[in-house]
């Protein structure tokens, strides 16, 4: 198997492949080149050089694009719906904390906040600077490398469901709640099943020192082992008393 010289080139040619095999097949008011994106992505984080690997998870991927991508289009459509008419009221700076490859940039450039993207996965860092960003840090969610009390707003999208081994998520909470002014907003977005449910995200996101002000269900479909998930956002803010 042959190593690729860096992320990026492995990213595009995985992102090319599965252009190949994608377009012309998604329904019209399929974003493809969102789900190339995206896609690539998820199959760069998971195999790091060509291979039977990359092959068989290159397959496995455009089979779920083939049959999930009209409805996560949707989801994500409701979503951004939602953070931005939160979003327009904030104050501020914007921190990002698992923001991937940026995938919520033109979001904060649109409503005209400064944001701040922290990301641990390399591939993720070298994609957001190479699109412009400016202030990209690599950093996991629970060391952040921040003073305490400097943003009025914090956005985590799709993290904390992932909780041991792979993430400390009440180490990253509290750490989110550090960086937090007092009276700083959370905003959370999470895939919510058996294993992580309201209450167990709500109870995290409390015991970490934030109240919450709302939670809304914005769609609902079945993961790929045929469990169904309900996706939801979130509003939380820091208690003022907390110390951190």
């Amino acid at each position: 198997m042959q190593k690729l010289p860096d992320g990026l080139t492995f990213y595009d040619l995985t992102r090319q492949r599965l252009q190949q095999v994608l377009a012309g097949q998604l329904p019209g008011d399929v974003d493809l080149e969102g789900v190339l994106t995206s896609y690539a992505y998820w199959v760069c984080t998971t195999v790091s050089r060509q291979g039977a690997a990359w092959e068989a998870t290159l397959r496995n991927y455009t089979d779920v694009a083939l049959r999930r991508a009209a409805d996560e289009g949707e989801a994500e459509r409701r979503e951004i719906a939602l953070l931005r008419r939160e979003l327009a009221r904030a104050r501020g700076p914007v921190l990002d904390v698992g923001a991937g490859w940026g995938r919520l940039a033109p979001l904060y450039t649109d409503l005209g906040l400064s944001a701040t993207y922290v990301e641990p996965e390399r591939l993720g860092i070298q994609l957001m600077r190479r699109s412009g960003l400016r202030r990209v840090v690599r950093s996991v969610g629970e060391a952040l490398p921040f003073a305490a009390a400097i943003f009025t707003t914090i956005v985590v999208g799709w993290v904390l469901h992932h909780d041991a081994p792979d993430l400390d998520a009440m180490g990253l909470v509290r750490e989110v709640a550090r960086v937090a002014g007092p009276g700083g907003q959370l905003l959370s977005i999470e895939p919510l099943d058996s294993s992580f449910d309201i209450e167990k995200w709500t109870r995290l996101l409390h015991s970490a020192g934030f109240e919450i002000d709302s939670v809304h269900e914005f769609f609902e479909m079945p993961d790929e082992q045929g469990k169904v998930e309900r996706y939801a956002l979130a509003i939380a803010r820091r208690r003022p008393g907390l110390v951190v």
